[in-house]
């Protein structure tokens, strides 16, 4: 398996494509692509690749993960997922574009949602969904464990954690979260890859994160 980054929108947030180089399938992991030129960037890796997207997910409902949801699904024609108790982020996007200045438009409807139980096939491997509320309600991780890669989204950051000051936000659950299910779940040595900023292992985290 096979990661590609790009740091996208605004917010330099990290739209991920997790692909398999042999059979050429793969996902992307919350398309915040929002100029032309991202979108671009984006379609001409995928395309110069050969790479069939089966999925959209989105880790969380926030603006800067969601920007294109649109894009992506209408590109690709394929399902878009998210945990359901982010529907309302999703719905409120407007609202959130106004807050941080950003215009946007209204997204697409979710063809499915995730929970713990949920796994997602991608390329040769499968992501195992593991629910990590607190940066938001809906919060999630994707796990593959025979590759031992982690898609943290806003849970967790190299020696730092997600913001809990927005709506539905929570310090107490998100560190719950990450110290009772996503340390419990994951050994010391899987990679995560956040939502912002560079990789980091589970096995840091453990030792040098000051939030945790």
């Amino acid at each position: 398996m096979r990661i590609k980054r790009f740091i996208v929108n605004p917010f330099q947030m990290n739209c991920y494509i997790y692909f398999d180089e042999t059979s050429g399938n793969g996902v992307i992991i919350d398309p915040g692509v929002y100029s032309e030129a991202e979108k671009s960037c984006l379609r001409k890796y995928i395309t110069d690749n050969g790479i069939t997207i089966t999925a959209v997910i989105n880790t969380h409902g926030h603006i800067d993960h969601v920007l294109g949801n649109a894009f992506a699904k209408d590109l690709f024609n394929v399902h878009l997922y998210l945990h359901k108790e982010d529907r309302f982020l999703l719905e409120s996007v407007k609202e959130q574009g106004v807050y941080f200045g950003i215009d946007i438009e209204n997204l697409p409807e979710p063809d499915g949602y995730l929970d713990d139980n949920s796994v997602i096939p991608a390329g040769d491997s499968t992501l195992a969904v593991l629910h990590t509320p607190g940066h938001s309600p809906g919060g999630i991780c994707l796990i593959d464990h025979k590759n031992k890669i982690v898609f943290s989204g806003d849970s967790i950051f190299r020696e730092s954690i997600g913001r809990t000051d927005l709506p539905g936000g929570n310090s107490d659950i998100l560190i719950n979260s990450i110290k009772g299910k996503l340390f419990t779940a994951c050994k010391d040595d899987y990679i995560i890859y956040p939502g912002h900023m560079e990789e980091t292992t589970i096995g840091h985290e453990k030792s040098e994160n000051p939030f945790l």
